[in-house]
């Protein structure tokens, strides 16, 4: 007797809950990269200098010393950036405990379509912060100076945030009737 490949690979498990599963551990993927990004200096980095630019700290000299917490406020899209990342990391939080409360069927019928709405918040406020930063400040680069990591963290927290999306819709329990 043949099995399902499918049937295999989910042993008992249902579907809503593989999926809800699934997409529990890829948003903590992506919330993790935020908050790296979010907590990291190297938002632009001068190549020559070493100096590195966060968004509530520089360093002076590469690596953590010499670093200084601006004392003057931010430039506006500094602040936009910092205001829409630390928003999606909370939006993503809050996908991540409705997405396990739907994963080990402690939630409502609908937690499905919270942990989906969520992702996708955290999503579009991730794209503004990102798309911000880069607008604003591409303009301003030196010659000597690039984009650094925590830049491209919080790109790629952006994809993963829109691609878990689809695994929150689809980890509807009991009842798997869309696919």
């Amino acid at each position: 007797m043949f099995l399902h490949s499918q049937d295999y690979l989910l042993g008992n498990m249902n579907r809503g809950t593989f999926f809800a599963t699934t997409g529990f551990f890829i948003g903590i993927a992506g919330l993790s990269f935020a908050i790296i990004a979010l907590a990291t200096t190297r938002w632009r980095w001068d190549t020559s200098t070493g100096r590195q630019n966060g968004l509530f700290e520089s360093c002076l000299i590469g690596g953590r010393e010499f670093c200084i917490t601006s004392t003057t406020r931010y430039e506006p899209y500094v602040q936009a950036t910092q205001a829409f990342l630390i928003m999606g990391c909370i939006c993503s939080f809050l996908g991540l405990i409705v997405n396990l409360l739907n994963a080990c069927g402690k939630g409502t019928s609908k937690c499905h379509l919270y942990a989906g709405i969520l992702y996708i918040l955290s999503g579009v406020f991730l794209l503004v912060a990102c798309a911000v930063y880069t607008g604003e400040s591409r303009p301003k680069l030196a010659a000597v100076e690039v984009f650094g990591y925590s830049l491209w963290l919080a790109w790629a927290s952006l994809i993963i945030h829109l691609l878990v999306v689809p695994f929150a819709f689809l980890s509807k329990d009991r009842k798997f009737e869309y696919v």
